[in-house]
């Protein structure tokens, strides 16, 4: 999943592990678990506050969802993509 695809965008770990870290953080989500998967990420949590705290939820995150997930990264931090 990590490697270049088609597209020519390389996945590391670390820029990966970086952008789904923000995404736990907004989901307010702790006790986290973190599959990889042949098609991306799915992610496990105990939510933390809101109407939903006290439950589980969990997230597919498609390699497609973490590319936009680092583009929104780069946006936000005025970087060009």
């Amino acid at each position: 999943m990590f490697h270049e695809d088609p597209e020519g965008i390389n996945l590391r770990y670390s820029q990966t592990l970086r952008v789904v870290g923000s995404y736990i953080e907004r989901a307010h989500l702790s006790e986290i678990r973190i599959l990889e998967t042949d098609d991306g990420l799915i992610l496990q949590g105990l939510v933390t506050q809101g109407e939903h705290a006290g439950e589980r939820e969990t997230y597919q995150l498609s390699r497609d969802d973490i590319k936009d997930l680092l583009f929104d990264a780069y946006a936000q931090r005025g970087k060009r993509v």
